[in-house]
């Protein structure tokens, strides 16, 4: 069996399973989850020019944040993460550069230096044809973002390009798999304020097909847009119930 149907196949089997809640105020397994999409990038700029046709081409290969992406971070996010930076004890990235950066411009210089930062495969974007949505080599991340940890990662390439996902593009249920593996991941850890820096399409499948929640999280997010929210990871017989 191929990679890609390995991986269309789990879709599959959690697709149906049980959901999750956001806006709950279960005390057990509360968490506060500031989740965010990254900052502008380059292919997000041209996709504003050309189309959506930007994003099939190869210049914008795992894309950098704009000049405009930049002060997107030390704008806004950084105010929002000024308010907040005191209570984090856990900062969850894409290892996608868009999404990294757009972490460490925004939380670097404000959260104890005793936070750990890791670098999650399941928080990248919808991937697949999209040479934006791409990674480049883990050891060459590492290279150029010293201070996040990418000991989760199993494979030094990437892993979800078109070739060996067997899609164009993954599907929602794809992407719904892995949400539901960090939702998994973040109920095995001990800490309760949590930065989660990601991407759009990966946000909208989380809260609109896996977790149970309000309107306000199951809108789109706009480039660098954080949105905080108490989470509580208890597995449910049914839908489970929107509390927000």
């Amino acid at each position: 069996m191929s990679e890609g149907w390995a991986r269309k196949n789990e879709a599959e089997r959690v697709a149906n399973g049980p959901r999750w809640e956001a806006g709950a105020v279960l005390a057990s397994k509360i968490r506060t989850v500031h989740f965010v999409r990254h900052a502008q990038a380059t292919h997000n700029l041209a996709a504003k020019e050309e189309g959506r046709i930007a994003y099939m081409d190869p210049t914008h290969h795992d894309a950098r944040l704009t000049e405009g992406g930049m002060k997107q971070c030390d704008g806004r996010l950084r105010e929002h993460a000024k308010s907040v930076a005191g209570e984090v004890d856990l900062v969850l990235v894409s290892p996608c550069t868009r999404a990294t950066d757009t972490a460490l411009r925004g939380f670097g210089g404000d959260v104890s230096e005793s936070v750990k930062w890791y670098a999650l495969e399941c928080l990248r974007e919808k991937s697949g044809q999209h040479p934006c949505d791409g990674r480049r080599a883990v050891s060459q991340l590492k290279a150029e973002f010293p201070k996040i940890n990418y000991s989760l990662m199993e494979d030094d390439e990437d892993v979800y390009g078109e070739k060996t996902l067997g899609e164009e593009r993954e599907t929602d249920e794809m992407v719904a798999a892995r949400a539901r593996q960090f939702l998994a991941f973040l109920d095995g850890r001990p800490e309760r304020n949590v930065v989660v820096v990601t991407h759009s399409a990966f946000l909208c499948v989380l809260f609109n097909r896996v977790v149970t929640c309000g309107s306000d999280l199951r809108r789109w997010y706009e480039n660098c847009e954080m949105r905080t929210t108490h989470f509580t990871i208890t597995e449910n017989e049914g839908e489970g119930e929107d509390r927000n």
